[in-house]
């Protein structure tokens, strides 16, 4: 009797063990049409996001060269001034120089004239002992000093045009990488675009088959929420929301298109305050806020600092997102690359 249940027991083991393999080898339930296309559609949504941050960052590098390229153009435009100047002294003191030459020449004072001829530069006109006897050192001096001065400032010159040759090289090779992202990008749209319609049509047909259910309305991309309640809240934020549905465009500045630089940049200006059209020197234009501190009217940068927008309250904030896209309000909360704000005060 024994011997039976024993074999009754190791029977319903090996019955339970085969049917746990059996459950742990059996395939999963295959995913539907839709929850492919869904998977697809959402691979494809993560290479145009990171693609539209490449391009964010090309940008607001292209900017902010166009802005150091802008104050190097004004450096140059000074220094060539005051080379003007310098030439005209110098040429006001050579002047000087001959007319001394030719009284001297009256004089009959051959010697000092074969001593000018022969110097080939100022060191040598300074460095001769007899010559600096019978000429002031203080007008030997004054043409020295012009000279030094004017080799001095066509050196700066020179070095300003080295480097705005190499911001003109710059700019060049922003723009070709600009190009080839935006034409990347366009294809990843177009992409997009293609699967949302199949998941929208796969969508459609099941929910044909089941019985009608309650959604909640979606909000009209239209939509313009409020101005923010806060009493205190800048002027600059109504600016920014009136900008809302115009296109954006790289490098723009308004009023009617921007980038997202150039979108923050023009709405402080309305109200007087001037700021770089750059995110990068944007971000040093105001004391730095936290996250949970932050009031209407703040810049807010993502990705290394390479896009901004402005906060309005109420945990969104505008912005001009990208090629192809329109100024527009969105949820701080959907970012995940949030990396700093500040106050423009």
């Amino acid at each position: 009797m024994k011997s039976k249940n024993h074999r009754r027991v190791k029977t319903a083991a090996a019955g339970m063990l085969a049917a746990a393999c059996l459950l742990m080898i059996a395939p999963q339930t295959a995913a539907t049409p839709i929850q492919d296309k869904q998977s697809e559609l959402q691979r494809i949504k993560s290479e145009v996001q990171t693609l539209d941050a490449q391009l964010e960052t090309v940008v607001e590098q292209y900017n902010m060269t166009n802005v150091r390229a802008d104050q190097i153009r004004a450096s140059i435009a000074q220094n060539e001034s005051k080379l003007g100047q310098l030439r005209a002294d110098l040429s006001f003191r050579q002047e000087v120089l001959s007319a001394r030459v030719r009284e001297l020449y009256k004089q009959g004072n051959t010697s000092m004239i074969e001593v000018l001829t022969e110097c080939k530069s100022v060191d040598d006109f300074i460095s001769n002992v007899d010559m600096m006897q019978r000429v002031g050192s203080h007008d030997a001096g004054v043409i020295r000093d012009v000279l030094d001065t004017e080799s001095q400032l066509e050196g700066v010159a020179a070095d300003l045009d080295s480097r705005k040759a190499e911001l003109t090289s710059a700019l060049n090779g922003l723009a070709a990488q600009k190009a080839q992202i935006e034409g990347a990008v366009q294809q990843r749209q177009q992409l997009v675009a293609g699967v949302e319609s199949e998941v929208n049509n796969l969508i459609a047909q099941e929910q044909a088959t089941r019985a009608p259910s309650y959604s909640a309305p979606r909000r009209s991309p239209n939509y313009v929420p409020p101005a923010p309640p806060n009493a205190n809240a800048p002027s600059v934020v109504r600016i920014a929301y009136a900008q809302l549905g115009k296109p954006y465009v790289y490098a723009g500045s308004g009023p009617d298109v921007f980038d997202c630089s150039g979108l923050v940049m023009y709405c402080y200006a309305q109200i007087g305050i001037d700021l770089p059209h750059s995110s990068y020197m944007q971000c040093d234009c105001g004391p730095r806020v936290a996250y949970e501190d932050l009031q209407p009217g703040d810049l807010i940068f993502f990705h290394g600092y390479g896009h901004v927008g402005m906060y309005v309250g109420d945990g969104q904030y505008i912005h001009a997102p990208h090629t192809g896209d329109v100024v527009r309000v969105a949820d701080l909360s959907a970012r995940s690359d949030f990396c700093g704000a500040c106050r423009i005060l």
